[in-house]
């Protein structure tokens, strides 16, 4: 890898600018298209999200509701159609799983644990649990979430009285939901509880360093050792050269030289750069 710089700048001038300023063009064009495609779900199977679950107020929850931990996790993904493992640790330390389907166009949102991806401030998404209604996002900010600056979405009604959802998956990241003086279809009665649910750890995006995704910055690392070292050696070699030189009229020229070569190493390590923030797009974070 460390070689390649060097093969490159042996290459015509004309015909090295041409292929490299096609290749930038093609590679930003689809990083870009990639980023900003709209996709309803946000993810992939094997992602997943932890929760943390608060319990406070007077009474009780339903035992097969009082869960103190829970972990969604997806098992498959079609269109808009998906199946997740919802794992949950309930208050006396035993733990239950079943499986949620969700199906976005049926309005199948799991209690709004997952909603489509990409939804911004006033737009609206489908619920029919209780009866056929559309749910609007009712505002968006930019925070940090678990190590990473991500947008934040949120929402509500008379039982959810705030849900916020990651906006790029659509994972809700935390809730709180009150109930008072509310007697569930088992006919169990809750005087005047609060539960309070708050993300604790996910796969779908790592700790960031600087502002920028892990996998960029140590991207970002490996290319600016390369243009160092590039940059080191040409000028140990122009030196040499330029010292050992007699000639007035030739020192001009071994500077333009060098000056086009190492330029020439620049924009092909800027070309690494933008190929390897590409090929994460395109393997890692694209369903």
């Amino acid at each position: 890898m460390f070689l390649f710089p060097f093969i490159v700048v042996k290459m015509k001038k004309v015909t090295f600018l041409t292929l490299a300023s096609l290749l930038l063009i093609f590679l930003f064009f689809a990083l870009f298209s990639s980023i900003y495609a709209e996709q309803t779900v946000g993810f992939k199977e094997g992602d997943w999200m932890e929760y943390d679950v608060v319990v406070t107020g007077t009474g009780s929850l339903p035992p097969t509701h009082d869960v103190r931990w829970m972990r969604m996790e997806v098992l498959s993904v079609d269109g808009d159609a998906f199946s997740v493992d919802m794992i949950v640790r309930f208050v006396n330390g035993t733990i239950g799983s079943s499986v949620w389907e969700y199906n976005f166009t049926e309005g199948n949102t799991g209690g709004w644990t997952i909603i489509p991806a990409n939804l911004g401030f006033g737009d609206t998404f489908f619920d029919s649990y209780f009866e056929p209604y559309v749910v609007p996002i009712r505002g968006e900010e930019q925070r940090e979430v678990l190590g990473a600056v991500r947008t934040v979405t949120y929402g509500n009604d008379s039982i959810r009285h705030h849900k916020e959802w990651d906006k790029a998956t659509g994972f809700f990241i935390g809730s709180v939901e009150v109930a008072q003086n509310f007697t569930n279809s088992n006919g169990w009665y809750i005087e005047n509880l609060t539960m309070t649910i708050q993300a604790t750890g996910t796969n779908m995006w790592t700790q960031q360093f600087f502002g920028l995704d892990q996998f960029v910055f140590v991207l970002f690392v490996l290319v600016l050792v390369l243009v160092v070292v590039g940059l080191i050696s040409g000028l140990i070699i122009w030196k040499k050269k330029f010292a050992n030189s007699n000639s007035v009229g030739l020192k001009p020229k071994l500077v333009l030289m060098y000056g086009k070569k190492m330029l020439y190493v620049f924009i092909v390590c800027v070309l690494l750069f933008s190929l390897g923030i590409l090929c994460k797009q395109l393997l890692f974070d694209n369903f």
